[in-house]
């Protein structure tokens, strides 16, 4: 049986941008969170910051990177992604991070939906320095 439970990760600072991941708790385990967490510099804040549940942290650390590339892109917006599509999608957010995270299949995260606008003009205001 299955242990997949799925997550919604927001940056509600800006236009309340989302993704919705499913996690696959049977392959993103403590003992494969810790490792990642502890690969990237101030592991200790992240973990603090989700209450020591490095399996959270990890998963919210893989929400804002997949909310940031998704913005680099131009914006993401789609839902109910198949399965495949949602590892394709999770693997491009692993390989932009560059290192420190295994294989989209090994983790056992899948992005299903997501609903991530840019920066656009009209968010942004100039004023002089």
């Amino acid at each position: 049986m299955s242990n997949i439970k799925t997550y919604t990760a927001k940056a509600t600072w800006f236009s309340d941008a989302e993704v919705t991941l499913q996690v696959d708790h049977d392959r993103l385990t403590p003992e494969v969170a810790k490792e990642i967490n502890g690969f990237w510099s101030n592991s200790d804040s992240r973990l603090a910051a989700e209450d020591e549940n490095v399996v959270r942290t990890v998963i919210r650390m893989f929400g804002a990177r997949a909310i940031a590339l998704a913005m680099q892109e131009g914006g993401w917006d789609f839902s109910n992604q198949p399965h495949a599509a949602g590892l394709r999608t999770a693997q491009d957010v692993i390989d932009s991070f560059g290192e420190g995270w295994p294989n989209a299949e090994e983790l056992g995260i899948s992005v299903t939906d997501a609903s991530v606008d840019y920066v656009g003009f009209d968010d942004v205001e100039l004023e002089a320095a």
